[in-house]
C-alpha cells in the first residue's frame, strides 16, 4: 500500500501536464499598407529605369542618324574629289580609248569582227542591238571629260568626233564600267548625255530592277503618252527649256533625233499618283546616220491632267 501515494502523485502530474495549454506559434500577418509601399517603390523604380533606357535609345538613334549623314557627306566629297581626272589610273584612259575606237568604228564588211572584239569589253549580260551602228563610220577623236560615280558604278564621259557619210559630228557619251585591279569591264552601252562638270559631280542612283508593273490601263495609257512627249522634248530642247517639265532639268538641245520609241518599250510601274517609267529608245546623231540605243528611267508625280518628272536617269 505504500506505493499508492506515489502512483497518485504521478497521475496528478500527468493530468496537470495534459491540461496545460499548448504554445501555438504566432502567425505572421500581412501588412497591406507596407505591401502597397513596396509595390509603389518597385513601379517607380521600373518607370525610372525604362525612362533612362528610352533616353539612351533616343540618344543612340540621334547619334546614328548623324553618323549616317556624315558618312553620306564624306562619300559625296570623296566622289567629287575623284571625279574629273584619270591621273591616278592612266589604264582607264587607254582602255576606254580602245573600246570607243572599236565601238564607233564600223566597216560594213567587218561587222562580225567588230562584234567579236566588243564582246571582250562588255560584261556577259550586255547584248549589242542589231539595229544600231550599222552605217559605216569611224572615230576621229575622243576626249575624256571626267569620271564620276553613279551609285558606286564608275562612269567615264567622253566628247567624241565621229565621221560618217563624209560629215564630222560632235557628241558626248557616258560609258559605265567597273574595275578590278588592272581589269576593266564595260557594264552598259554608251549613251548620249549632257556634259558634266569637269570638277566632278556625284551621280544619282541607277535603275532599280524588279519593279511591279502598273495594271491600271488608264494610267498606263496616259503615262506612255506623256513619256513620248517628254522624250521628244528632251532630245530637242535645251536644259533651260526642260525646267518646266522636270527637277534638275537636262536637255540634249537637238544633238540627237528620236528615231524610235515604241509602246512595247515603255514599261510603267509604281502607283497611279507616282508612276515610274523605264523606256528604251533609239536616237540618231543629228545630221548623220549614226544610231544609238539607250534607256531612260522617269519617276513621275501626277499634276492635274499631266505629270512632272521628279527624277531622271539614263543608262
Amino acid at each position: 500500500m505504500r506505493g499508492l501515494p506515489k502512483l497518485k502523485l504521478n497521475f496528478e502530474y500527468e493530468r496537470k501536464k495534459k491540461d496545460k495549454p499548448m504554445n501555438v506559434p504566432r502567425a505572421h500577418t500581412l501588412n497591406l499598407g507596407r505591401m502597397r509601399k513596396i509595390v509603389a517603390l518597385i513601379l517607380v523604380g521600373l518607370f525610372i529605369y525604362f525612362g533612362i533606357v528610352l533616353i539612351k535609345a533616343n540618344a543612340i538613334a540621334t547619334s546614328n542618324t548623324k553618323l549616317r549623314h556624315d558618312i553620306i557627306q564624306l562619300n559625296k566629297q570623296l566622289d567629287k574629289a575623284s571625279a574629273g581626272t584619270t591621273s591616278y589610273n592612266p589604264l582607264v584612259g587607254q582602255y576606254m580609248a580602245n573600246f570607243l575606237t572599236t565601238y564607233y568604228t564600223v566597216a560594213v564588211d567587218k561587222q562580225n569582227d567588230r562584234v567579236s572584239e566588243l564582246t571582250n569589253y562588255f560584261a556577259k549580260n550586255i547584248t549589242l542591238p542589231a539595229n544600231t551602228n550599222s552605217t559605216p563610220m569611224k572615230l576621229i577623236s575622243a576626249k575624256l571629260n571626267g569620271i564620276f560615280t553613279v551609285d558606286n558604278i564608275k562612269t567615264a564621259q567622253y566628247s567624241l568626233v565621229i565621221e560618217s557619210d563624209g560629215k564630222k559630228s560632235d557628241m558626248t557619251v557616258n560609258v559605265p564600267y567597273t574595275q578590278d585591279n588592272d581589269k576593266l569591264t564595260v557594264t552598259g552601252l554608251p549613251y548620249v548625255a549632257d556634259t558634266i562638270d569637269s570638277v566632278g559631280q556625284v551621280g544619282k542612283a541607277r535603275f532599280q530592277k524588279g519593279d511591279k508593273l502598273l495594271t491600271d490601263t488608264d494610267t498606263v495609257t496616259d503615262v506612255k503618252k506623256f513619256t513620248k512627249q517628254f522624250i521628244n522634248k528632251y532630245v530637242s530642247s535645251s536644259t533651260k527649256d526642260m525646267s518646266l517639265l522636270m527637277s534638275n532639268p537636262v536637255g540634249l538641245n537637238g544633238s540627237v533625233d528620236l528615231a524610235t520609241l515604241d509602246d512595247s518599250n515603255i514599261l510603267v510601274s509604281g502607283s497611279t499618283t507616282k508612276p515610274v517609267v523605264t523606256a528604251t529608245m533609239t536616237v540618231q546623231v543629228h545630221n548623220t546616220n549614226i544610231m544609238q540605243t539607250q534607256t531612260v528611267r522617269l519617276e513621275l508625280t501626277k499634276q492635274a491632267s499631266t505629270y512632272f518628272v521628279t527624277k531622271f536617269l539614263q543608262a
